[in-house]
């Protein structure tokens, strides 16, 4: 536990001395897509970029092998913003109204709480990204992913935290995927030598993962 507290308040630090947003492209891309493709845009922070990994070892890549391995015919596209927040997100949204999205990973989470961003303006943030894209695509899937952060950090602000999302799950009738990260934290062959970011192997097992969901919860279809 100590060695997660570590992390999070190294990134904290990390946050605080970089105040520029790295933006990206729109989108970013393993592969060339097809028209028959559905569509799985990860709109997400840094977690899902490559750092010190090639692209093909990415999250969003390996998300996309599980899923034609398993004859599912998705091509997982890459909206993400390094120490991106809600607010970050929710105005630049619009950059996507032209893709033909069947399933939406929304993980907007960590930068918010890592500097303490007011919980009522996440929601808030949060309500609008989601009312947006259910009105640019009305039958596509929202899928609300969110971690549980240390509760021996920040007591009262995290379980504030953690409640926004359950109450947005409800409200908004999306699906919440709950994603742990402590079990992987404390395995150093898991991550790269930060202790902060994640490795090729750390990748599959989120990817397996988060496959396993979207398939019992019957969000993808063949």
């Amino acid at each position: 536990m100590k060695k997660i507290i570590f992390a999070f308040l190294l990134l904290f630090i990390i946050s605080c001395w970089n105040n520029e947003v790295t933006e990206k492209s729109p989108i970013q891309e393993a592969t060339s897509s097809s028209s028959a493709e559905k569509i799985i845009l990860a709109l997400w922070d840094s977690l899902t970029a490559w750092y010190n990994l090639d692209i093909i070892d990415s999250f969003p890549s390996q998300l996309e092998g599980v899923l034609k391995v398993n004859d599912y015919n998705y091509k997982v596209q890459n909206a993400w913003v390094s120490w991106d927040t809600s607010k970050n997100l929710l105005d630049r949204i619009g950059l996507y109204d032209d893709i033909d999205v069947s399933v939406y990973l929304l993980w907007i989470w960590s930068n918010d709480w890592l500097r303490l961003q007011s919980v009522e303006d996440m929601r808030i943030n949060i309500l609008k990204i989601i009312e947006h894209l259910q009105e640019v695509n009305p039958n596509a899937t929202i899928v609300l992913e969110w971690m549980q952060m240390p509760l021996n950090v920040w007591v009262e602000y995290s379980n504030d935290f953690k409640q926004v999302f359950i109450d947005i799950q409800k409200e908004k009738q999306t699906k919440l995927y709950e994603f742990l990260l402590e079990w992987v934290a404390t395995k150093k062959e898991l991550n790269l030598s930060d202790w902060i970011h994640p490795n090729k192997q750390w990748y599959s097992i989120m990817a397996n993962n988060l496959y396993n969901f979207l398939e019992k919860e019957n969000i993808i279809t063949k």
